[in-house]
């Protein structure tokens, strides 16, 4: 059975495209049936699923249309990854209101922290009842260890209105060179750091799946 998640923040920059991207690509590649669907005004994701098709990369991955009735999501098959930008609350609301998880990447830093509270208590009145959220810490340090991320970490662990996952993506080049190329990460460099720590999310939000290695 499929899962419907919204991978959302309320502040730009926090690498939901990225994220919403390599989490398709990485549900591709173990045969899942996994679509997108890109409601972010920027088109991020879009470009990168176009780019991805006009280089003939293999596993494929479908799009759902922009303009598709929302309140029809829970009828797809599969696996649905939905980037969402608070330019299209509309959208927003209503795609949260489908949805079986929230992922929210949090960048260290305290507008960001700040905003991530405002984003929870915006969604709030719109999520089901059993519609998960979970935060991460993206963009971090390489080492981690710098007083940003250790602050934003101690911050996001006391918004109790959802739950943060262990795992965190560093500010790493190999995430941007496979982009550009229409890759993931773990398609690119599979054996880079920012390969595994990929890994580690995924595996995070996808416990029943065997991680299939090596990715090539």
């Amino acid at each position: 059975m499929g899962m419907i998640t919204v991978i959302g923040n309320l502040k730009g920059g926090s690498g939901k495209s990225t994220v919403a991207f390599n989490l398709a690509v990485w549900l591709a590649w173990h045969k899942r049936k996994v679509s997108v669907l890109d409601l972010d005004p920027q088109k991020t994701l879009t470009d990168l699923i176009e780019l991805r098709q006009e280089e003939d990369y293999e596993p494929p991955i479908a799009m759902l249309p922009s303009d598709m009735p929302l309140d029809k999501l829970k009828d797809e098959e599969g696996d649905v990854l939905i980037d969402v930008g608070v330019a299209n609350l509309p959208g927003m609301f209503t795609a949260i209101s489908q949805a079986d998880r929230v992922l929210i990447p949090v960048v260290p830093g305290q507008a960001d922290v700040w905003s991530t509270q405002r984003f929870l208590g915006m969604i709030a009145s719109h999520r089901p009842p059993k519609c998960e959220v979970l935060m991460f810490l993206n963009r971090t340090d390489a080492l981690g260890g710098s007083k940003e991320t250790k602050e934003a970490s101690a911050a996001i662990a006391m918004l109790k209105s959802a739950s943060v996952l262990p795992t965190r993506l560093s500010q790493r080049i190999w995430l941007c060179r496979s982009l550009s190329e229409g890759l993931a990460v773990f398609e690119l460099s599979p054996n880079e750091k920012a390969s595994h720590e990929f890994l580690g999310l995924a595996k995070a939000l996808y416990p029943k799946i065997k991680a299939k290695q090596p990715w090539k």
